[in-house]
């Protein structure tokens, strides 16, 4: 077991916002995978530290984070709350993550180039911040929170909206598995993140030098290319 954390802290108690394809979520075989997880149990794993996923609503991280009940996050990817993530300790960046708006492509009127529908009514993501610098919700009218990714794709498909408002990756991974990858597209981008792994300032306090050393593990994996060649495996089809 490492020095470096505390036996009374073992495992280390990181939350994930419920399943999020494909950066954490339960295969159909019962185990835990995807982009994230893969990704942080490789560092983890060299560091010789242990840890235990918890999946939880996103509104409810927040509230166990605020009452020690949790160590810290997996990552960012599916939680973006500023104001709790400003009291943590966050990690040199795994990699960078993209919001965009991605809408359905309108047939070919006179067989020409496929046009694109305007965005008037838009999908978003329930309890996730979006709150870019260049990105006013109030522009769309009435805008329709879902839970999912997948369903933020079936309303996109469906006619439901106009457009989604969406993490790239995780939107046109789930369009993919619907067979509606070629029908759907990227007309803007609305900004970018880092995706890091959060911890609590108390599991840091606790343990001198592991903030250093998660950040020497992140950079060994990032030049052995480890996370590009786990975010290329998870997106290649058939491959998960």
């Amino acid at each position: 077991m490492s020095h470096l954390v505390s036996a009374e802290v073992l495992p280390l108690k990181l939350a994930a916002a419920e399943d999020v394809e494909p950066y954490v979520y339960h295969q159909a075989d019962g185990n835990i995978g995807g982009i994230d997880f893969d990704i942080v149990r490789e560092i983890m794993s060299r560091l010789e530290v242990e840890f235990r996923l918890l999946s939880f609503p996103r509104p409810r991280i927040s509230l166990m984070l605020q009452q020690g009940f949790l160590d810290g996050l997996l990552t960012t990817t599916a939680y973006n709350d500023q104001g709790t993530l400003g009291d943590m300790w966050l990690s040199d960046p795994l990699y960078i993550s993209t919001v965009s708006t991605i809408v359905r492509k309108d047939p070919p009127p006179t067989g020409g180039a496929s046009d694109v529908l305007p965005c008037i009514k838009a999908g978003i993501l329930r309890d996730f911040s979006y709150r870019f610098p260049n990105l006013d919700l109030s522009r769309f009218k009435n805008p329709i929170e879902v839970d999912s990714a997948e369903q933020l794709v079936k309303l996109t498909m469906y006619g439901r909206v106009d457009c989604a408002i969406s993490e790239d990756v995780t939107f046109m991974y789930q369009a993919r598995r619907l067979d509606y990858f070629n029908d759907l597209k990227i007309v803007e981008e609305i900004g970018t993140r880092s995706i890091v792994i959060a911890l609590t300032r108390r599991i840091i306090e606790q343990n001198p030098g592991l903030d250093r050393r998660i950040n020497q593990a992140i950079e060994q994996v990032r030049e052995e290319d480890f996370i590009d060649n786990t975010i290329i495996d998870y997106l290649t089809p058939e491959t998960h």
